[in-house]
């Protein structure tokens, strides 16, 4: 039953990020990244508090060990946050979405450099297929005059996941200290701090119906983080990491019926290719995750 309603909690989060992402790319039209990563950040601290008040738990949002880890991260986080933004103004949201899942695969790649994690040919393998389905997919940008706005949207959707992945790196060793609601809070609070620096950059007072996507795009991003870390409690993560790829499907609906946009054969064959490889590695951890165990039970007896 756990593990039901941990995927259940999983497919919840993928749909609050998918009318996250919809309200944000309908924005980005009028609004500059900066005051867009601004709402997506301090709106979303609204459901986290209440959230964290009614389990009675809120403490935990602001108990910290070590302060600067928080810092640390929560500025590549929002670099991160800031490219990827920006790439989903300037790229078809299908297209934007299918080079996000390169990040998994730096995962990979990062944890062998930095935690010194042992990765063999087979998950290498996957990373480099990957990468393959990457450039599959901007090999029309290939073509394209380097000035061309979607050029640079898919330059700064490839940045974000290396920064996503290097986010990701950092919470693995956050965690051994740090609660995932302390994590969740530090990063929405200093980011939102960082972007509000971008103030005098080109800010806008927009619209009615533009300030209520904001507030509501942090709030259903803040909703998506809440129910995501609820089924990490409740399930493995190797269970529930093939359900990433279920972004895609809600990418490709929301950019044919809001957007007009379909995707291309490139982006269809590309990011076939990176979500195989993506989905092998996830069997190959949960395969390495069994192993573990089994030697651990081993060495109790």
């Amino acid at each position: 039953m756990n593990s039901l309603a941990g995927i259940g909690l999983k497919l919840l989060s993928t749909v609050f990020f998918a009318v996250m992402i919809a309200m944000i790319k309908y924005v980005s039209e009028t609004v500059p990244t900066g005051e867009v990563v601004f709402s997506r950040c301090f709106f979303a601290i609204i459901p986290l508090v209440i959230v964290a008040m009614i389990q009675g738990n809120w403490r935990d949002c602001i108990r910290t060990k070590q302060p600067w880890l928080h810092v640390r991260r929560s500025i590549v986080g929002a670099f991160g946050m800031f490219c990827w933004f920006a790439a989903v103004g300037m790229l078809p949201l299908p297209e934007a979405t299918a080079i996000s899942f390169l990040s998994p695969l730096m995962v990979v790649a990062l944890a062998a450099i930095f935690l010194k994690e042992t990765v063999r040919v087979y998950r290498w393998s996957a990373v480099g297929v990957g990468f393959v389905g990457v450039m599959i997919i901007l090999s029309p940008r290939f073509s394209q005059s380097s000035g061309d706005v979607q050029v640079l949207g898919a330059v700064l959707a490839v940045i974000s996941t290396l920064f996503t992945a290097m986010a990701g790196i950092l919470i693995r060793h956050m965690t051994q200290s740090e609660k995932n609601a302390a994590i969740i809070f530090y990063f929405f609070a200093a980011t939102s701090i960082y972007s509000l620096a971008t103030l005098f950059w080109g800010w806008v007072l927009p619209e009615w119906d533009v300030m209520l996507f904001l507030v509501l795009a942090g709030i259903f991003g803040g909703l998506g983080q809440i129910a995501m870390t609820q089924a990490f409690r409740l399930t493995e993560a190797s269970l529930l990491a093939p359900f990433d790829y279920v972004n895609m499907i809600w990418a490709v609906i929301i950019g044919m019926i809001l957007f007009d946009e379909y995707p291309s054969m490139t982006v269809i064959v590309g990011g076939s290719i990176v979500t195989l490889a993506g989905l092998f590695v996830v069997y190959r951890e949960h395969q390495l995750g069994l192993a573990r165990k089994a030697e651990r039970r081993v060495q109790r007896i």
